[in-house]
């Protein structure tokens, strides 16, 4: 992705973390305390309109929504 993708990790309702990629979550945490392999997340396709979701965790994706910059003309103007 270009940067703006984000994953959603929850436990529940009451432990959630935020990734910017799939191969980050495993990272974090290992097949076994997600319930689900990392090629078995690949295949899945999250989407932000179908999340995974199974007995353990529920995955969610996202866009970050960021305020645009105006670095460049910044840097130009010196």
């Amino acid at each position: 992705m270009n940067g703006t993708t984000i994953y959603h990790v929850c436990f529940g309702d009451e432990e959630h973390y935020y990734f910017g990629s799939i191969a980050a979550i495993y990272e974090r945490f290992t097949p076994e305390q997600l319930g689900v392999s990392l090629s078995r997340l690949w295949s899945f396709g999250i989407t932000p309109e179908r999340p995974y979701k199974n007995r353990v965790c529920t995955i969610f994706r996202g866009v970050i929504q960021r305020k645009k910059g105006n670095r460049y003309v910044r840097r130009n103007n010196r």
